[in-house]
Parts: structure tokens; C-alpha cells; sequence
């Protein structure tokens, strides 16, 4: 009896919900621990969002501040106080049960039985293992969404670097199409040269036109995309962004170990593995309430005219018309499904890993060609053009042709160089523990 009493109080105790600081501390050591530091430093609060924001952004303020603001990654962490409050659920035993039986006539007779349900500390340790493997889940799921919020923010911000280079490179272009265009227009009026070769090159300047209002259009859609990772909206939108896309290292990255180091990191698993233990230690209980689906003790006290009787009372169900065969065939059908999906996650994961590693190795491949043979072949020309126009020796508009040729291959290395830095946000990101974009 003792013994059943200190299960009911334990019982009791444990099941006050977890505290926000309890559920959210494990998390966000986790997350700094794989971005290497603390994520919030120096966005603690808005006034230090605005004071960020009030100067040119670097990709670490743009991430500090996507932490700090998102709402979309605040109600991932809202999720961790639906699984804290499953957890205290699953320690409680429902509520104390009167019957009250009254009969009259005679003597007068009264009945009262006080039962309470006990199943739940038979059911107990299945039910909080589910909810523990449950809130593991919505930890790591936690995690991954910060982790993948940063890595996108750092693609974003790349790409948006990209996209005002690429507006001076197309203004570039420009301006060599419309001294070319202006040129040729002035030789036809002094009828010097053909009425074709003047509509190509006027041709030309409406392509270099409309190159530059497709990569100004470009621009703001990308400061658009980077605004809503960083939770911003209305007079907030207006920052600016420092920086150029960083130059290609010396050596190509070493990505062999990528693939296993993604899988050994991977929150999107430990999600699913955490999933396949909920899903098992619910089948566990299905299984249990099948064969005791109702289990209650309490006391009984008769009252036959003045006299009264008191003794315990013990409520058991039967199953006997019903074996829970469907809540058991759902439990069944939940595991299988969350083995499933982990294996499936797995897989993807590790051809995500293995297409991120040949991305990366082929965009470094390309522009370190880019830089070391074909951007210097351009230059070479155009200076040995402008060499042969100074002698009198080339037309200008063999000049105009390798000007844009040179701004063409500056185009192709800055693709290339932002395809690198993708790739490799990438292969960081699975190294943190996350695929830029969820499994599916």
C-alpha cells in the first residue's frame, strides 16, 4: 500500500511541464556548439537588431539577425512547449471518480465508491518514454531549423553579393554595346559604313539593355528573399549590403569524408531515430491497453440505514467485445511508417551529401579555369587591341567586341564563384547537421 502511495505521489510530482528555459537550453547549446558560437551575440534584443541594420550588412550580421527575428524559426521553437506538455501528460493518472448511489424505501440505502484510474502508472514508463523520444525530436528538429535558417541566410547573402556584381558587369557591357551602337550610328549618317551592320549593333545595345534591367530585377527579388529570411518587413527593408562574393581559395576543398560526417551529424536523423522510438513505445502501451484497457483502486462506503459498511473497491475493464484492434493496427502503421521514412532520409541525405560534394569540386573546377586561363586570354586581347587601335592597326569596334568579351568571362567566373560558395554553404551546412532544404 505504501508502495502504491509513493507511485502516486512520484507520479504527481513529475508531472509539472518543463519550464521554457528547460526545453530551450539543450537546444540552443546544441546550436552553438555546431555554428561555433554563440548565434544571438550581438541581436539580443531589437534596438540591437536596429543597430545592425543601421549599418551595411555582412553575412554574419544578416545570420545574427535571422536568429534573433525569424518568426518562422520562433514557432519551430514553439513546438518544443507541445512536446514539454505531452511530457507532463504522460505522467498523469486522470482524475479521482464518485459514484454516488442513492436508494430509497425501507431503510434507505447510500453508496459511494471513490475510484482512481492507476492504469496510468502501469502505463507509465511506456508513456514517458514515448514523450521523451517525442521532445528528442522536437529538439533536433529545433536545431535543424536554426542550423538551416543560418545556412540559407549565408547562401542568400552570397547570392545577393553576386547580383550586385553582376548589375556592374551588365551596366559595363552596356555602356561598350552603346559606344559601339553610337559609333556605328555616326559612321551610317556619314555613310561609311552598312545600314546591317548598324541595326546589329543597335541590336546589341537593346540586348545589353535589357541584360541589365533583368539583373536589377534580379537584384531586388534577391534583397526581397534575403528581407523575409531575416524576419524584416516595412521601413525595416531598407539596409544595405557590404561586400563582394569571396574569392576562389588556392586549393579545391577536400570534401571525401563529406558523406559520412553528414550522416554521423545529422539532426534530420536523430529526428527520425527519436521518431521510431516514440512510434515503438506507443504500440507498447496500444498493446498493453489491449488487454487491460481500464485498471482503478479506491474505497466503497454503504450506508445501510445508519450502518455503515467501508472496504476497498477495485475497478478492472475487460476487453472482451473489444481488443483495440484498430488504435493497435494505427500504432503498427506509425512505426513502420517512421522506419520508413528514416531509411528514406537516410538515402537522401547521403545522395544530397554526394551531390553537394560533385557541385562544389565542378564549380571550383570551372572557376579556376575562369581565373587562371580564360580571364587573362580576355584581357590579353583587349590589350592587344587597344594596342593595334592605338597603331592605327584595329577598328574601334574590334575594341567594343573584346571589351564585352572580357565583362562575358567576368560574368561566367562571377556564376561560377557563386555556384562555389552554394555548394559549399552546402557541405557546411550537412556538416552542422542539416540539408539546406528539408528531407521530403
Amino acid at each position: 500500500m505504501l508502495r502504491a502511495a509513493a507511485a502516486v505521489v512520484t507520479a504527481l510530482a513529475t508531472g509539472c511541464a518543463p519550464s521554457a528555459a528547460e526545453l530551450r537550453d539543450p537546444v540552443d547549446a546544441d546550436i552553438a556548439r555546431r555554428l561555433g558560437g554563440d548565434p544571438h551575440a550581438g541581436a539580443a534584443s531589437q534596438a540591437a537588431i536596429d543597430q545592425l541594420l543601421a549599418r551595411p550588412l555582412d553575412a554574419d550580421a544578416a545570420t545574427r539577425i535571422a536568429l534573433a527575428n525569424s518568426a518562422r524559426l520562433a514557432a519551430a521553437f514553439d513546438e518544443l512547449g507541445i512536446a514539454g506538455g505531452e511530457l507532463a501528460a504522460a505522467a498523469g493518472l486522470g482524475p479521482l471518480e464518485l459514484d454516488v448511489k442513492l436508494r430509497f424505501g425501507g431503510g434507505g440505502e447510500h453508496e459511494l465508491e471513490a475510484i482512481q484510474p492507476v492504469l496510468g502508472l502501469v502505463e507509465m514508463p511506456r508513456r514517458r518514454a514515448a514523450a521523451h523520444a517525442d521532445l528528442a525530436a522536437a529538439r533536433a528538429t529545433a536545431a535543424a531549423a536554426a542550423i538551416r535558417l543560418a545556412a540559407r541566410v549565408d547562401v542568400a547573402f552570397r547570392d545577393l553579393l553576386a547580383a550586385q556584381q553582376e548589375v556592374e558587369l551588365r551596366e559595363t557591357a552596356f555602356t561598350a554595346a552603346d559606344v559601339a551602337a553610337t559609333l556605328r550610328e555616326r559612321m551610317r549618317a556619314a555613310g561609311n559604313t552598312t545600314e546591317l551592320a548598324q541595326a546589329r549593333d543597335r541590336d546589341a545595345r537593346e540586348q545589353a539593355r535589357l541584360d541589365v534591367a533583368r539583373a536589377e530585377a534580379d537584384l531586388a527579388v534577391r534583397r526581397e528573399r534575403l528581407s523575409a529570411l531575416l524576419g524584416l518587413s516595412g521601413a525595416r527593408t531598407t539596409w544595405t549590403a557590404a561586400g563582394q562574393v569571396e574569392e576562389l581559395p588556392t586549393a579545391a576543398p577536400a570534401l571525401d569524408d563529406l558523406e559520412e560526417t553528414a550522416i554521423t551529424a545529422s539532426l534530420e536523423l536523430a529526428a527520425g531515430r527519436a521518431r521510431v522510438d516514440a512510434a515503438g513505445a506507443t504500440l507498447s502501451d496500444e498493446r498493453l491497453r489491449s488487454v487491460l484497457p481500464e485498471l482503478g483502486v479506491g474505497a466503497s462506503v454503504v450506508d445501510r440505514a445508519g450502518t455503515l459498511e467501508i472496504g476497498p473497491a477495485v475497478r478492472i475493464g475487460l476487453p472482451i467485445f473489444d481488443w483495440r484492434s484498430g488504435p493497435r493496427a494505427q500504432a503498427h502503421a506509425r512505426l513502420a511508417g517512421a522506419e520508413h521514412a528514416l531509411a528514406a532520409d537516410a538515402i537522401d541525405l547521403r545522395a544530397r551529401a554526394r551531390a553537394a560534394k560533385i557541385a562544389a569540386l565542378a564549380a571550383y573546377a570551372e572557376a579556376r579555369r575562369l581565373h587562371d586561363v580564360v580571364l587573362p586570354l580576355r584581357q590579353q586581347i583587349v590589350d592587344e587591341t587597344l594596342a593595334h587601335y592605338n597603331a592605327m592597326d584595329a577598328d574601334p569596334f574590334q575594341l567594343v567586341v573584346a571589351r564585352r568579351e572580357l565583362v562575358d568571362a567576368g560574368h561566367q567566373y562571377l556564376d561560377a564563384l557563386r555556384r562555389y560558395g552554394d555548394a559549399m554553404a552546402e557541405s557546411r551546412a550537412l556538416r552542422r547537421g542539416v540539408a539546406l532544404e528539408e528531407a521530403p
